[in-house]
């Protein structure tokens, strides 16, 4: 039976893997402040974003009416109809923690809640493989 210190050292290395990982991912990637995004989608400069702001700045081929309204309810916390920045910045959080936890659940093969040291090498060689295989694509379009 693995003791309850090895066990708090594993989770520790997979959140600190997750973190690694995370970083990596964003290695090289500038993404905008929170604050910078809000005032971007907020038009009218009121401190808070309408339905119709949210999907005139953020409207793409691909993205259907439902969906920005689907995303816009889930912004809208409080209902109002309005996002104020706070609901904003809070989403971008509940995301990340999402993101996270995802994360933990895929190193986490079996599924006992601790990321061992095989689910850790396996988890690490998957996304090393997966970065080539994008990179080699990425590669390959450019020419």
């Amino acid at each position: 039976m693995i003791s309850k210190t090895l066990k708090v050292s594993l989770c520790l290395v997979a959140l600190g893997a997750i973190t690694l990982v995370n970083a990596q991912e964003r290695r090289g990637k500038k993404s905008a402040s929170p604050e910078k995004i809000f005032k971007k989608l907020d038009a009218n400069a009121d401190g808070e974003l309408s339905l119709d702001e949210f999907k005139d700045n953020r409207k793409r081929e691909d993205i259907k009416t439902e969906l920005m309204d689907e995303r816009f309810k889930e912004l809208d916390a409080d209902a109002s109809g309005a996002v104020s920045f706070e609901e904003f910045t809070s989403r971008k959080e509940l995301s990340k923690e999402e993101r996270i936890k995802k994360r933990f659940e895929t190193m986490d093969a079996n599924g006992n809640g601790v990321i061992d040291m095989t689910e850790y090498t396996a988890f690490i060689e998957d996304t090393e493989k997966r970065r080539k295989k994008h990179k080699q694509r990425r590669h390959k379009t450019d020419d």
